[in-house]
């Protein structure tokens, strides 16, 4: 039997000034040539470390930056997940118009499910999820409070630019989100949105973490993560059978 081809990234980051996603602009676009299916699992664009003016110039570039995605392979369906640095509504609501016109794309606000494969961001496990909450309530809360942060500072910016180079921000992904942690409380998700083995979800690809994960099997489910395209991050395009 052969499977529908497709590839999975996230965490582009794109337009800040940490983002490596530009260097990988042409391996992106050779992917999307060979896929049948391509998701964009969440933070492709970061609004709130935009190096860009203001968040009206953020969402024309992001926009103008899918329809040339759109381009490369009209055969291609392109899916795109939020995540918490993406879910401004000036975005979405530009995203819906962008989807209504174009039958190859496709946005989620929470979750994909593709025959065997489900696909998430990843920021559920920021959430802090009390027993028996309505999860995705809580996310959108979180992701709402995340929207109306201020813009940092451009001196924040410049911090940022050292913390990279130092790679402060890779130990500090490694520490912050062990395996067993992200692991359990995505797999609790899942669990919630019925998102099991038993209903044959047998990959999970996430994002969010900045963490890579490889086929790493854990209650029934194999994940994957492709780390993030910020500057001394690992990064891989996915690929992936449906």
């Amino acid at each position: 039997m052969k499977f529908p081809k497709a590839h999975f990234v996230s965490d582009l980051h794109l337009f800040s000034r940490r983002s490596s996603g530009p260097q990988i602009q042409r391996a992106l676009e050779s992917a999307v040539a060979q896929s049948d299916t391509f998701v964009l699992g969440g933070d492709i664009f970061d609004f709130r470390w935009s190096a860009l003016d203001s968040h009206e110039k953020t969402i024309e570039q992001s926009i103008r930056w899918l329809q040339g995605l759109l381009s490369v392979n009209p055969d291609c369906r392109i899916h795109y997940i939020l995540g918490n640095h993406d879910a401004l509504p000036g975005f979405t609501q530009q995203l819906e118009q962008l989807a209504q016109a174009n039958e190859q794309l496709q946005w989620h606000k929470h979750y994909l499910r593709l025959n065997r494969s489900v696909f998430l961001h990843g920021d559920i496990i920021d959430a802090k999820i009390p027993y028996e909450a309505d999860f995705h309530e809580l996310l959108d809360a979180r992701r709402i409070a995340h929207e109306h942060r201020p813009r940092p500072h451009p001196m924040r910016h410049h911090l940022y630019d050292a913390v990279v180079k130092t790679r402060i921000h890779r130990l500090v992904a490694h520490v912050a989100n062990s395996n067993q942690k992200v692991l359990d409380q995505v797999s609790n998700y899942l669990k919630w949105v019925g998102q099991t083995p038993q209903a044959g979800a047998e990959q999970v690809f996430f994002g969010h973490t900045h963490r890579p994960v490889d086929a790493l099997g854990y209650q029934g489910q194999v994940f994957f993560n492709p780390g993030a395209a910020i500057k001394g991050i690992p990064f891989k395009i996915l690929p992936l059978d449906l």
